[in-house]
């Protein structure tokens, strides 16, 4: 069998199950099992990615159980402070046995003072922990339809982060106009946009903004599509390159 998956898919099926676990790090190397999974290395830990969930992902058939699986995967390489504390607690008890009689009950207090120190900062971090995250969007009790929403709601509020464009453009025969042929790309997972303004910015040769003009491309963006167009503009003198941006699109 061989691998047919890199970092873009990788990263973007991260980008979904981060959202189960905000601890995932980011992307940094992957390698290929035995059983030609997939075992990426990331900033803060590790994770196994099997291949058939990157073969749903690719074909967006991956359900949010399956997302939570993947997440309870991730292996944090970060070291927890409580257990060198504990550690440290230990040694320090094990101390007093070489000590002199007569100092073994000043050591003593300090030592129980220190246990019921780390015990207090033990269980008030557990209070914080599990406060927040019962007030998590993402507890155990939301629903796979909640989880799904919250997606789709941060996609439709963020249309430019989403939607890109790109193409080719040259001159007509007088000169006075510039025909760009280009290709709008929706990356989203969920969301649906329709009608993208596209800002068309002027450069001279010294990249100098020249004047910028927006135009609205009247088309419904589906989920991992993309919609080709073509615009007549006018031509600024000294024009040397455009630039094409989304600047707008409303979520449908």
């Amino acid at each position: 069998m061989q691998a047919n998956y890199g970092e873009n898919e990788i990263k973007f099926l991260l980008q979904k199950v981060r959202i189960f676990n905000p601890d995932i790090g980011t992307y940094q190397i992957f390698a290929i099992t035995d059983n030609f999974d997939y075992a990426v290395k990331l900033s803060n830990g590790k994770i196994l990615l099997k291949l058939e969930e990157l073969q749903d992902d690719e074909r967006d058939a991956l359900i949010a159980e399956r997302l939570q699986e993947i997440a309870n995967r991730f292996v944090s390489s970060t070291i927890p402070t409580t257990s060198q504390q504990h550690t440290t607690t230990e040694s320090k008890q094990a101390t007093p046995q070489t000590q002199p009689a007569k100092k073994k009950s000043s050591i003593g207090k300090t030592i129980l003072i220190i246990i019921i120190v780390i015990i207090v900062i033990i269980g008030g971090l557990i209070f914080i922990n599990n406060t927040n995250h019962n007030s998590s969007g993402y507890n155990s009790g939301s629903s796979y339809q909640e989880k799904v929403m919250t997606v789709e709601e941060i996609e439709r509020s963020q249309p430019k982060k989403f939607l890109s464009a790109n193409g080719t453009y040259n001159e007509n025969f007088w000169g006075n106009k510039i025909k760009i042929q280009g290709r709008i790309k929706n990356s989203a997972t969920v969301a649906i946009y329709k009608d993208a303004v596209i800002k068309v910015t002027y450069y001279s040769k010294t990249k100098t903004v020249l004047g910028s003009e927006n135009y609205t491309i009247y088309e419904v963006f589906s989920p991992h599509s993309t919609k080709n167009f073509e615009l007549k503009v006018t031509k600024y003198k000294n024009v040397n390159s455009i630039g094409l941006d989304i600047v707008n699109a409303i979520a449908y």
